[in-house]
């Protein structure tokens, strides 16, 4: 009796790593600009060892001191704060940076709820042309809203994140996409903190000097950013790893690539200017060929086609 051969399962062959992790947070030593923002990033382990400096939660003179170095790559908000500490510090030496900042913190509160009001009342006005049960939605959300922004000592701080996801809720049943883009638009208007000085200051008043200290340089902080998120089954390794800033990798949360670009307009340009560092490394035997050509695949799909980074320079010697 013949013996039946055994069936062989063609399983498809996982492609291999290009980098491994450690190569990988090598290419930080070289003045990497951020895949989304184009900013350059500081190398992770230097951030680490920043913890531990007691200067940081000491007076604003030795603080200042300490900070000078990473001053260059700074994002822009984080660099206008650094430049107020160092000008208070030469008259209030003995003061700590939270010191500082909560005398700043009154105006600077008033400039951000001005701002803010004003967005909100954008926003309000389109209650005259939404469907009844999204206009009652949309004036209690408010309601609630400026209830935080105008009491000096909220139970919870106002979050924009928050805000603008509870009115992307209420407008998810909105058939006019175009009116439905406009308001959400208009509340991405919101200050961030990265983006005003006044957020910044009302932010961090109420942390510790130490803290402050290090969310100058934090936002800077190079990190590996899933490019699909883990959440949604996205690998932990190079095939899935984009190099960006803490502060874009920790603004995207989960959400897809295309949404990422609608924040950040200028995602597509800085994709290609890290691409053409990269290359730039490869070609002086830094990195690997693979990395690359994974990079171009995988935003390419990712982003919708928006992102179609040009790596012809990477195949000529």
């Amino acid at each position: 009796m013949e013996k039946k051969n055994k069936k062989t399962l063609n399983t498809p062959e996982c492609p291999p790593i290009p980098l491994t992790r450690k190569e990988l947070k090598d290419l930080f030593n070289y003045h990497i600009p951020c895949l989304c923002c184009g900013e350059e990033m500081l190398h992770p382990d230097i951030y680490m060892q920043m913890l531990d400096m007691k200067e940081l939660g000491g007076n604003a003179a030795n603080a200042v001191k300490f900070l000078e170095p990473y001053e260059g790559i700074m994002h822009s908000v984080e660099k206008q704060v650094f430049n107020m500490f160092k000008t208070m510090s030469k008259k209030y030496p003995n003061k700590n940076f939270q010191e500082l900042l909560i005398m700043k913190k009154d105006i600077h509160e008033l400039a951000l709820v001005k701002i803010q009001s004003s967005i909100f009342n954008k926003v309000s006005f389109y209650r005259r042309i939404l469907p009844k049960k999204m206009a009652r939605q949309l004036r209690k959300l408010m309601i609630k809203t400026n209830d935080i922004i105008f009491d000096p000592e909220p139970h919870k701080p106002f979050s924009r994140r928050i805000f603008i996801n509870k009115l992307k809720n209420i407008l998810k049943q909105l058939e006019n996409k175009k009116l439905k883009n406009e308001i959400i638009e208009i509340a991405r208007r919101l200050p961030r903190s990265s983006d005003e000085v006044c957020a910044f200051v009302v932010k961090n008043a109420r942390k510790k000097p130490e803290v402050i200290a290090l969310n100058l340089i934090h936002p800077s902080v190079g990190t590996f950013e899933h490019l699909t998120p883990r959440c949604m089954k996205g690998l932990n390794n190079s095939l899935n790893f984009g190099l960006e800033c803490s502060y874009c990798n920790n603004s995207r949360h989960h959400y897809p690539i295309p949404i990422q670009i609608e924040e950040n307009p200028y995602m597509p340009q800085n994709a290609q200017i890290q691409a053409d560092k990269l290359i730039s490394l490869y070609k002086k035997g830094i990195g690997k060929k693979e990395y690359i050509e994974n990079l171009r695949e995988v935003l390419y799909w990712l982003s919708d086609r928006t992102i179609d980074l040009d790596i012809s320079k990477l195949y000529i010697s």
